[in-house]
């Protein structure tokens, strides 16, 4: 009798344990949701697991980033602060597309071979790009088509002939394990250039490659067909100067290119756009970060070096792509609304109750609690509160708390 009380005692302590070590915790309450599920995708790849994975997973969703800039609505819409990086990236992968492609389209002929860029000028202008923006460019590259880069200035290769793949990029780099760093914490100011053409395996342009996201937005560009749309005249003047205040000439010197499009601002179609964005994906053997890229077209004459422009076209030798690390950019996490117009997967995963509303706070990145919430017309805060429930106090609260509280009282 006594081992059969000894057994029943042993299985109830052992069912007490069982429920103390399995039962409800008091965060129970939050649920899985589609921030988790980006949040996991994002923790799952790293530098040093990104060469084993498929590209799908090195790619999200298009619409986990929302309210991209579109170049033929830039002054007709509403740009709130959060997107005011995203604007300048837009604006620093149109500046070198025109930039390059009134170089290379300038600097086509046989007396202006030796004047070209060359490779030193790449990196060194690749570098400058992420340089001058430390809070807001993560990567800036010029992905040369297959055979479009003519290196004539380098006089072991025969004059004339093309380099098969050529894609100079800067990336920030971080520091923090650099002996100098006494703090151990990145500088940002610190940016590696590579090659990214270089050595094997590195064809950016074929299909199987698996950080080439943005090179299908306008490579290879082999037909005609759209040509008078997705490739502009552009006209400018140029005054010498050799002085302060002088100028060598009275006249502009005048100069015809051909460079990015310029639509309407009816164009609804986004291939037609002289700017376009990538989905988020991982920089893999680059900056290996999660990545959102600008990418603008550069134009130049092929073949190079012909006094019969009839026989030749203007064509898309390559493609500027800026970078921006993806979890810099705030997502709104309020329901859609005209404030926060959709497509947007992140949208409506707020936690505020029925007697508030949802406003979103910028600065928080890819992270929970970017939102406050304030009370709907009617009601009122209580008494001992400072007027607007945090997110990231929302997000942090126990199953006690949330139920007990974080909501408005109904006016008198």
């Amino acid at each position: 009798m006594a081992n059969i009380t000894r057994i029943i005692a042993a299985i109830a302590m052992g069912l007490v344990l069982f429920t103390s070590i399995y039962g409800d915790g008091v965060f129970d309450w939050i649920q899985y949701d589609r921030f988790d599920e980006i949040d996991a995708r994002f923790r799952a790849v790293n530098g040093g697991t990104c060469r084993s994975r498929s590209k799908d997973q090195m790619v999200m969703r298009p619409d986990v980033v929302s309210q991209l800039p579109v170049y033929n609505q830039m002054l007709s819409r509403v740009w709130y602060a959060n997107r005011t990086a995203l604007i300048h990236l837009h604006n620093m992968a149109l500046n070198r597309a025109f930039f390059y492609s009134y170089i290379l389209q300038r600097m086509n002929d046989s007396a202006s071979f030796s004047k070209q860029p060359n490779w030193l000028y790449y990196y060194f202008s690749s570098a400058a790009d992420v340089n001058a923006n430390p809070s807001m460019l993560n990567g800036s590259a010029f992905y040369f088509d297959n055979d479009c880069h003519y290196p004539n200035w380098f006089i072991t290769v025969p004059f004339n002939r093309t380099l098969r793949l050529f894609a100079p990029k800067a990336f920030r780099w971080d520091d923090y394990r650099d002996p100098d760093n006494l703090l151990r914490e990145p500088t940002r100011t610190v940016v590696k250039v590579n090659d990214l053409g270089a050595g094997t395996f590195k064809n950016y342009t074929h299909p199987g490659y698996k950080m080439n996201t943005w090179h299908k937005t306008w490579l290879p560009d082999v037909t005609g067909d759209k040509d008078s749309l997705t490739k502009f005249t552009y006209h400018v003047g140029i005054k010498r100067s050799n002085k302060t205040g002088q100028f060598m000439t009275k006249t502009y010197e005048s100069f015809a290119f051909f460079g990015p499009s310029m639509p309407g601002a009816n164009e609804k179609d986004p291939t037609m756009l002289p700017v376009q964005w990538t989905a988020p994906y991982f920089d893999c053997g680059g900056s290996n970060k999660w990545v959102v890229s600008a990418v603008s077209p550069v134009v130049d004459y092929m073949p190079r070096y012909s006094n019969y422009t009839h026989l030749r076209r203007q064509r898309i030798i390559g493609l500027i792509v800026m970078d921006i690390d993806f979890n810099k950019i705030d997502f709104n996490a309020c329901g859609v609304s005209p404030g926060n117009p959709g497509p947007s997967y992140l949208s409506g995963i707020d936690k505020c109750k029925k007697t508030t509303s949802c406003k979103h706070i910028q600065g928080f990145g890819l992270k929970r609690g970017g939102y406050k919430c304030v009370c709907k017309a009617g009601t009122k805060y209580p008494w001992n509160l400072d007027p607007g429930f945090l997110g990231s106090e929302i997000e942090q609260a126990t199953e006690l708390e949330y139920k007990q509280g974080f909501q408005c009282e109904p006016t008198n």
